[in-house]
């Protein structure tokens, strides 16, 4: 089992081992803005292994673009976990882990879009200035 929660302790939430897929660094400013750090790192993994042990009820969601919901703890601020395609996946940002996933970052997205004052190291990760080619994912399913 693998466990996260926010800085205050009120939500809590787990997946099961075999559920985490990746790890993607996205440079978008959208996840810049939301993370307050030059990328979002994001673990992607099946939704049917996550479920919420705590404060669910204290998770407060924002559409910050059609079709993408941000959520958060409504009192510390960490940003939680979203499921998506109707709990069949879930994004987990990657900080919110308390756990070693036992999966690591395979790509950075949206490198067009990074900021300015950040350079990305050579980590031997794929780059792509906008979202891959759907191909691409196709090892991660």
């Amino acid at each position: 089992m693998i466990h996260g929660s926010c800085l205050c302790g009120q939500v809590r939430f787990a997946l099961d081992d075999d559920a985490p897929q990746f790890i993607n660094h996205c440079h978008c400013s959208m996840c810049r803005k939301v993370t307050g750090a030059a990328w979002g790192s994001f673990l992607h993994a099946d939704g049917l292994g996550f479920r919420w042990l705590a404060g669910e009820p204290g998770v407060t969601r924002y559409p910050s673009s059609p079709g993408n919901e941000r959520a958060f703890c409504a009192r510390c601020g960490s940003n939680m976990p979203v499921l998506e395609d109707e709990g069949r996946h879930v994004i987990v940002p990657a900080g919110a882990l308390d756990d070693d996933p036992g999966v690591r970052p395979v790509v950075h997205i949206y490198c067009g879009s990074k900021a300015p004052w950040s350079e990305i190291g050579d980590d031997g990760l794929p780059r792509f200035d906008e979202m891959p080619p759907d191909s691409f994912w196709e090892a991660y399913e």
